[in-house]
């Protein structure tokens, strides 16, 4: 089984994880970590580190990091780089996590894809459905 530790810059990853409840419900396996602008990288670091005895009883554990580069991300990296079990991908969104619950069996190259695939011009879309539906 996976667990899912989400980072982010406030409480971007809190929030994440609460909308995932609406939709599927128990998400026992999803935890977070949220920097508030008071907090440092060592005062993240350890939030990050409180969360290890927690995934131990996982086979793979994914953190979603809302950006590549920020101190989430980077902190993340810090504590979980030499952790074999532990994949770490920076630009989480909301189809890439429900979809990670949904079908754990994907890969990680393919929950990248389906959150890059998530990311859409509705109006183009809904337009060029349009065009098809008139022919």
């Amino acid at each position: 089984m996976r667990g899912y530790i989400l980072v982010s810059h406030g409480d971007y990853a809190k929030e994440l994880k609460n909308s995932l409840k609406m939709i599927v419900g128990d998400v026992s396996n999803v935890f977070e970590a949220c920097l508030q602008p008071e907090e440092g990288l060592e005062q993240f670091k350890e939030k990050l580190v409180a969360l290890k005895g927690d995934m131990e009883k996982y086979d793979e554990v994914i953190v979603f990091a809302d950006l590549m580069g920020g101190t989430p991300c980077n902190a993340a990296a810090s504590v979980y780089l030499e952790e074999n079990h532990v994949t770490i991908i920076g630009g989480m969104n909301f189809p890439m996590l429900l979809t990670a619950l949904l079908s754990e069996e994907l890969s990680v190259e393919n929950l990248i894809s389906v959150g890059k695939d998530g990311v859409v011009n509705v109006k183009a879309k809904m337009n060029a459905m349009k065009f098809i539906d008139e022919e």
